[in-house]
């Protein structure tokens, strides 16, 4: 596969649970190393023996060179922590500390930052891109995060757009010299649309839901032209997907829908690894080389 590692400059493992894949993300670095690059490997959850043996740390981000003898390149591993990662992406985005710290101490953003469907996923993109702009590696594998349905991998990116939009946030941010009638009406129907909320979850809550959006309407531009920038990282020239799977019925299956959406979004598949197959040979049938 060293022309695989030649062409691209990210790798994408992704593919449902239990696949083995954060094995061969650590195989397919250990490869890229030989042939001479200068390889980091980002997971999100490995196995504790897999970990031991990278050398990672659970409660660390920072990237760990792996030893390596004989290799003409270098591998380095690194955790990714979606509530730490999400936290400096806030603070990179907020043009003040204290809108940054308001935003960090939100119930709903601590909540949000770690149980949203898509969250981890997107800071896992986030951590791919900054290592990237770092310039400090040839070659990246992200070993994308435990899931049985891969194909929400693909959409985090617009998921967190869609989130930070004006259309959600303008329901609870009224700008300055704003007015008219179809803007009091409303203005006036959201008020009454959260009164009845208020009946339900309580004042704590409005209050609390309120100055979340509020405080994403001031960074909503940053956190959209990062996601644009991290969906454009996807589908770009120098990102390839590898998917792995298992051979059983279920997960071929699964296989079968993520390449469907691969092609339809644009997205650049390189290859399938069937991983715990070990293929029937026919001995009466002589093998030609190319």
């Amino acid at each position: 596969m060293a022309w695989v590692f030649d062409q691209y400059k990210v790798i994408i493992c992704a593919g449902t649970g239990g696949v083995g894949k954060t094995t061969l993300s650590a195989c397919l670095g250990i490869l890229a190393a030989r042939a001479g690059k200068r390889t980091l490997v980002l997971t999100i959850d490995p196995a504790k023996r897999l970990a031991d043996a990278l050398g990672i740390d659970a409660t660390s981000e920072s990237e760990i060179a792996v030893a390596l003898e004989n290799t003409k390149g270098s591998l380095s591993a690194a955790m990714i922590n979606p509530a730490s990662i999400f936290d400096r992406f806030i603070h990179r985005s907020a043009k003040k500390p204290e809108l940054a710290q308001r935003i960090l101490n939100n119930s709903l953003y601590r909540q949000m930052s770690t149980t949203l469907s898509g969250s981890q996923e997107f800071t896992s993109l986030e951590r791919l891109q900054t290592a990237l702009d770092s310039g400090q590696f040839d070659l990246i594998i992200l070993d994308t995060p435990p899931s049985q349905h891969a194909v929400d991998f693909l959409y985090a990116p617009q998921k967190i757009y869609s989130l930070f939009q004006n259309a959600i946030t303008q329901w609870f941010v009224q700008k300055p010299g704003s007015g008219g009638f179809l803007q009091g009406l409303f203005q006036r129907g959201t008020k009454t649309a959260l009164a009845a909320l208020e009946k339900v979850t309580g004042s704590h809550f409005i209050r609390e839901l309120s100055d979340f959006f509020e405080g994403v309407a001031e960074i909503q531009d940053e956190v959209s032209g990062r996601s644009i920038a991290v969906h454009r990282l996807l589908t770009g020239p120098d990102t390839a997907f590898i998917l792995i799977t298992g051979f059983d019925r279920a997960k071929l299956g699964a296989t079968r829908d993520f390449i469907n959406e691969l092609r339809k979004g644009g997205y650049a598949l390189n290859s399938v690894i069937v991983n715990r197959c070990f293929p029937t040979w026919n001995p009466s049938v002589e093998v030609s080389q190319e």
